[in-house]
């Protein structure tokens, strides 16, 4: 009984540390994001040190944002410069730039998380 008990015990702590697991990015989403910091970090540190801190900072975005609001709030973070007519709707939609600046903090903490300086 002691045995079965301890089992259905260890069971329901794997199912209730599932549940607080942060939202699964698809695995494109994440190598993606992961290529374009490391990109934008070249120079910056070695190959190997960027995919491992890079990595690091799409998991701190993943626990914020669900993956459609991560593509919705870094498609208008990168096209918000967009001159004329072709920028407008990521400037001036409220939606989308309350969804900016919460990527905006979410990846300035993130970088400071996971040790990128800018």
């Amino acid at each position: 009984m002691r045995k079965l008990s301890m089992s259905v015990l260890a069971a329901g702590l794997i199912v209730m540390s599932n549940a607080s697991v942060a939202n699964d990015f698809s695995t494109v989403t994440r190598v993606h994001f992961v290529q374009d910091c490391i990109s934008l970090n070249a120079g910056k540190m070695n190959v190997y040190e960027a995919t491992h801190k890079c990595s690091c900072v799409v998991d701190e975005l993943a626990k914020v944002f669900t993956e459609k609001e991560f593509e919705e709030a870094n498609a208008g973070f990168r096209f918000q410069n967009l001159p004329g007519d072709r920028g407008a709707s990521f400037k001036d939609d409220a939606d989308v730039q309350s969804g900016i600046g919460l990527f905006k903090s979410t990846h300035a903490a993130a970088y400071k998380a996971c040790r990128i300086r800018r």
